[in-house]
């Protein structure tokens, strides 16, 4: 029988704790909850547009446990175990009203980490949503309830509760670094991160976009095209693609 491993523990000055590969930190900046709530409705299209359109968006195998779920909020991050959900459960209770636990279960889909009761737990704290890079369970109960919630897969297998995992450090979700405190915004088509640093500027980008489509909406509507709208066509003239490495997005 192997021995339990030994840990090296520090408690820090705001009541966390540090290991030699756990670590806890109960308080985080947020950003302030005006720009927070300013994400409410703002399509995950039009957040990774204007946050350079590259790297921010989970990769399409995060989707929403229902359809039409919605969510914006600001990060705490976990870092479980696959198969394991203590530290979720700890998550929950350092979790503030307008967070998103964003989870960093390695992408293990044979368990499910969190179900109803735990997602009952979070709805009536306020939380705004659940994005877990692995697998739910209760899938028909989270969504009656509707309480936004993302995931990997789902599963029936219950998890277990024997690791201590890490909250509030960088995790990857989706293919995405995720910090404490990054913005989340979800809808029906996925999830964009929006990084807390900038998160101001990135709202207004976002506002001026939609009030741009707006405008496009109309002149397409009347027989525009795109294509010369934009400029694609000049575009089009004055390229030199030979092979796939030359092509432009």
């Amino acid at each position: 029988m192997e021995e339990a491993s030994e840990w090296t523990v520090k408690l820090t000055e705001d009541g966390g704790i540090e290991t030699d590969v756990h670590t806890v930190k109960p308080d985080i900046e947020r950003p302030d909850r005006e720009v927070v709530k300013g994400f409410e409705g703002i399509p995950s299209s039009i957040a990774s547009d204007v946050t350079g359109n590259v790297g921010f968006a989970m990769d399409s195998g995060i989707k929403p446990v229902y359809e039409n779920a919605e969510l914006a909020g600001s990060a705490v991050t976990v870092k479980a175990e696959p198969g394991d959900n203590l530290i979720i459960h700890k998550a929950i209770t350092l979790a503030e009203p307008g967070d998103v636990l964003v989870i960093d279960a390695n992408g293990y889909v044979e368990t499910g980490h969190l179900g109803e009761l735990m997602c009952t737990s979070c709805k009536v704290n306020d939380l705004s949503g659940i994005v877990i890079d692995g697998a739910i369970r209760d899938r028909a109960e989270i969504a009656e309830m509707e309480f936004p919630v993302y995931a990997r897969g789902v599963h029936p297998q219950g998890p277990m509760k024997q690791d201590p995992g890490s909250i509030n450090v960088t995790v990857s979700v989706g293919g995405v670094s995720v910090n404490p405190g990054d913005i989340l915004v979800g809808d029906g088509e996925g999830v964009t991160v929006v990084p807390a640093d900038g998160a101001e500027e990135v709202l207004e980008r976002a506002n001026e976009k939609l009030a741009a489509e707006d405008d496009t909406r109309e002149r397409l509507e009347k027989g525009k095209y795109l294509f010369e709208m934009k400029g694609y066509d000049k575009l089009y003239e004055n390229l030199d693609v030979v092979g796939p490495e030359d092509s432009v997005q």
